[in-house]
């Protein structure tokens, strides 16, 4: 079984390298992943007035949310990512807690959006009961009808990446929401390896001019490619990210 040693990853760099790809010296791969993830995240967290960030790592996306007037909370296991994440945003409104065990340190109905991006994938297990009991426990601090999104990997192949365990499928998380949760809203977003053409701008981008833009272009590029992906060519992929948003369901 993979274990991740996050406090020691919390050394590898400012943010991405933390918390994405900690071989990706450049930077360019971790940018590009993360402003397709963000792309999906921003409209969502406009429509928010508080978010939990659970497992926020070094806070990455603590000083985008905040600038919108979104009360942001991040919440992570591990002491040295909760650090880190102090000294970078500790001018800011942003608020972090380090979580130890099961429970949250927050009352039910506390914030009306929570975000979990590359937390849940490592969860998963055979029995999926500790995927299970952490979906009932954000959906406890959730206010009815508040909205969780879920950044994470899925496998139609069996595959995964490197830190994770076990692969994990659309249905897996849909199965573990199901008790909690009404999903509105089911995304691919980037295949596990990226396009030729974003290869090689993370090769050779550090050249480029208009290097901004060409990211962003990339990243749609990258959400197209994986979105419209037949069944056939999913099969075919280690492993590919995945959004979800899911409502909260309210009391029978």
């Amino acid at each position: 079984m993979v274990k991740v040693d996050w406090d020691s990853r919390a050394k590898e760099g400012v943010a991405h390298q933390a918390v994405i790809d900690p071989g990706d010296k450049s930077g360019l791969k971790n940018a590009l992943i993360d402003r397709i993830q963000w792309s999906q995240i921003h409209e969502w967290v406009g429509r928010r007035k508080s978010v939990l960030d659970f497992g926020c790592g070094v806070g990455r996306f603590a000083e985008r949310i905040a600038r919108t007037g979104v009360l942001y909370h991040g919440a992570d296991a591990s002491q040295e990512m909760i650090e880190v994440a102090r000294r970078l945003h500790g001018d800011g409104p942003a608020v972090f807690k380090r979580v130890d065990g099961p429970t949250l340190p927050f009352d039910a109905g506390s914030f009306d959006g929570c975000l979990t991006v590359y937390v849940l994938q490592y969860l998963k297990t055979s029995d999926g009961a500790q995927l299970h009991r952490t979906v009932a426990e954000l959906a406890r601090v959730l206010t009815t009808d508040g909205e969780l999104l879920l950044i994470e990997q899925a496998s139609a192949s069996e595959g995964c990446s490197g830190s994770v365990s076990e692969a994990a499928t659309e249905q897996d998380y849909r199965d573990a929401l199901a008790s909690h949760f009404d999903v509105t809203e089911v995304r691919r977003i980037r295949c596990g390896n990226l396009s030729r053409l974003s290869s090689l701008f993370i090769q050779h981008g550090e050249r480029l001019p208009l290097r901004s833009s060409i990211e962003g272009l990339l990243a749609r590029r990258e959400a197209s490619i994986a979105e419209n992906l037949t069944p056939e060519r999913l099969q075919l992929l280690t492993y590919y990210e995945l959004c979800i948003v899911a409502t909260k369901r309210g009391a029978p």
